[in-house]
């Protein structure tokens, strides 16, 4: 039985307006938003909530600009509800009850799964702006009760909804800013949908610091952000440093003050991690590697240039290496990866059947290929659900990524396997790439490099579709280049 208090997250906030009214509680480019402010608003908005009939445990999803729906989400803590942020295109079966939608879309989206749809409009704030304050917090059941929504990737299919309880929220806070959150002032350059990026708010609000908010992350605003955080740390995927490394370049511009860079959702490409560590002067490159599942799962708090060390264990997390009978294999052996995290989640919630396909007993298979070294770190040897499989010929698409990038002329590159008219699949490569590029040159360089399992099709297009995380969406790509 849990005999501790439960802290509903609306009180930090709460507390920061107290302790430290003139405190800046997020501040973006063209907005800073301070505690006491932050606060009021929060509570005005909760006050309409319950005026329009929101629950404890009610789902409150949010299309709401990034600084609105932060503001949103301690209205909802407020209410003890749940808050999330629906993927892009996300389409509920209604296999879980979605109850609000506020929506700030010039156009309302339609309802999921039955929710109340509410339109976020300038007469919506301004009847908000007239509500009293006063009301007090609701209270959550216990720790173990969701506070937040967040999905699965959904590079190989349909994202799935995976609750995050106060405890997990608290867990991270806990670790957070003594290792992938270390750094002061730190700036995490992903979007408070995914699950790192809604840790980053809690924790920064709970430790009573200001939340930089980079919005959509345009490349320039993270530039002005950073520089005027003074950030020593910036947390992102390989994609947004690529970004941000490119407008650098194109200033002629530098940022001396950052001292790490953590990747978080793919590997990055060691050619890109040298100009990062030119355009800061020197920092060094961190990897976290974990899922949204089971939490953080290791931590490379030291720079490297192989991509696929993910350094040390994190803090309570077991990791094996198992065969397709999971058993556990010897160090040094490749294999599927499993973890297991005192605070990760059993289920994806209303889908049972993916939910047997990844929780086994005590684990959670993120479905990844790895092996133990003898120092007890991991090292990463691609996906089970990638590997691309070219009549017979399999290779991880990430060493052809990685390769395609290499070029000097090769902006951003991923791999996928595609189905010909003849029934046997083919491996293709999308690239992103600068006028000019020798076509044939490259062609025969992937053929040097990996024979047989070199690209048979290589498209050029202007951008590779990622997700939130800036994982390459194969899948995708896959159905654009399938013969007919």
């Amino acid at each position: 039985m849990n005999l501790a208090p439960v802290v509903n997250p609306f009180s930090y906030l709460q507390r920061n307006a107290e302790t430290n009214p003139s405190g800046v509680f997020f501040e973006t480019v063209d907005q800073k938003v301070l505690n006491s402010a932050a606060c009021v608003s929060a509570q005005k908005i909760a006050y309409e909530f319950r005026q329009l009939g929101m629950k404890p445990g009610d789902l409150v999803a949010l299309d709401l600009p990034e600084t609105l729906s932060l503001i949103f989400t301690e209205a909802v803590f407020h209410e003890a509800a749940v808050s999330t942020v629906l993927p892009r295109g996300y389409e509920s079966d209604g296999s879980f009850p979605i109850e609000w939608i506020f929506s700030s879309a010039t156009v309302a989206p339609a309802s999921q799964g039955g929710a109340r749809v509410v339109s976020v409009d300038n007469q919506f704030l301004q009847r908000v702006e007239q509500n009293p304050l006063g009301i007090h917090p609701r209270d959550f059941e216990s720790d173990q009760c969701a506070a937040r929504l967040v999905f699965s990737s959904g590079t190989t299919g349909q994202p799935h909804a995976i609750p995050f309880s106060l405890a997990v929220l608290e867990h991270f806070s806990v670790y957070g800013l003594d290792t992938w959150l270390a750094g002061d002032p730190f700036l995490a350059l992903l979007p408070s949908g995914t699950a790192l990026g809604i840790v980053a708010f809690f924790v920064s609000t709970k430790d009573g610091r200001p939340f930089w908010s980079v919005e959509a992350g345009d490349p320039d605003n993270i530039i002005q952000i950073a520089v005027r955080s003074s950030a020593t740390s910036i947390k992102a995927s390989p994609a947004q440093i690529a970004g941000l490394v490119n407008a650098l370049e194109a200033r002629n511009q530098t940022l001396p003050h950052v001292k790490t860079i953590q990747i978080v959702g793919t590997v990055m490409p060691p050619e890109l991690s040298a100009r990062m560590r030119a355009a800061a002067e020197g920092c060094e490159i961190h990897n976290l590697y974990g899922s949204t599942e089971a939490t953080i799962a290791f931590l490379r708090s030291y720079d490297s240039d192989d991509p696929f060390d993910t350094g040390q264990p994190f803090p309570h997390s077991r990791v094996q290496i198992v065969d397709d009978d999971d058993n556990e294999l010897p160090s040094g052996q490749i294999g599927r990866i499993r973890h297991h995290n005192p605070y990760m989640i059993h289920e994806y919630l209303g889908a049972p059947e993916a939910t047997r396909a990844v929780f086994k007993d005590e684990w959670f298979y993120p479905g990844d290929l790895g092996l133990i070294r003898p120092d007890g770190g991991l090292t990463l040897a691609g996906r089970v659900s990638e590997v691309l499989n070219a009549g017979g010929v399999k290779i991880d698409p990430t060493q052809l990524d990685l390769f395609a990038v290499t070029h000097p002329q090769v902006i951003d590159a991923a791999s996928f396997s595609y189905a010909t008219t003849s029934g046997v699949s083919q491996i293709g490569i999308a690239l992103v790439t600068e006028d000019g590029l020798d076509v044939q040159a490259l062609i025969r360089a992937f053929e040097t490099k990996f024979g047989s399992a070199a690209p048979k099709l290589l498209a050029r297009i202007e951008q590779i579709p990622r997700n939130a995380m800036g994982k390459p969406m194969r899948r995708a790509l896959a159905e654009q280049h399938t013969e007919s």
